[in-house]
């Protein structure tokens, strides 16, 4: 995405002259849970996400964005840490905004009303997911996971991690309830890798709930 074509550029174009761009390659963890400062990210190309670590080292899946929406340690504006390290999940290209500049658009109004509105949507969007990990039960979860994700019947996933931190659940309880779906003859494990469905209407009624709760909008 060229800078003129973001959503931020109508607030920055004054500073660009200082506000450097960087292109990261996937897998690079460009901010740190201990990188107590305002460097805030904007997002121009790729998907970024958010792990938090325990000091036993469980890691939970906190967010996962794209484009045109603010990564780092945003947390600490609000005088919290949410000690998040930021992964490029692709390759991505980011706007640097150094804490001076932060600074700086942060006495614009119709800046500020800007970031606070697109990172408190994205607060939502979190604890919606948190919600939903502790209203319904895993297999719920699961079965309204394969749906959301198969095409004409199969689902085909990058890996059984992805699965796990995407629904917060341990390897161990994904294997269990995708084995006794296939047991049950729910779905079928293809040679290739993808999990062909064979019942469509018993995971629409397994996930009913669960897709009323996450797309209900208003």
């Amino acid at each position: 995405m060229l800078i003129e074509n973001a959503e931020i550029y109508h607030y920055i174009k004054e500073y660009l002259k200082e506000i450097p761009t960087i292109t990261l390659i996937k897998g690079t963890c460009f901010s740190k849970a201990e990188n107590i400062d305002n460097q805030i990210y904007y997002i121009l190309e790729g998907t970024v996400k958010i792990e938090s670590h325990s000091d036993m080292g469980k890691k939970i899946l906190v967010d996962v964005i794209s484009e045109n929406e603010f990564a780092g340690q945003i947390s600490y504006i609000r005088k919290h840490n949410f000690y998040g390290n930021n992964i490029a999940v692709t390759d991505v290209k980011l706007l640097c905004l150094k804490d001076d500049i932060m600074n700086t658009l942060m006495k614009n109004p119709e800046f500020s009303t800007f970031f606070y509105f697109k990172t408190s949507s994205r607060i939502y969007v979190m604890y919606k997911k948190m919600l939903m990990s502790n209203l319904f039960s895993q297999c719920e979860l699961v079965a309204y996971h394969l749906l959301e994700n198969s095409c004409d019947c199969k689902f085909i996933y990058k890996s059984i991690y992805d699965i796990c931190a995407n629904l917060n659940i341990s390897r161990r309880s994904l294997y269990n309830i995708l084995n006794k779906l296939e047991g049950d003859g729910i779905i079928k494990k293809l040679d290739e890798g993808p999990y062909l469905i064979l019942d469509e209407s018993y995971l629409k009624k397994k996930s009913k709930k669960v897709k009323s709760f996450a797309e209900n909008k208003y």
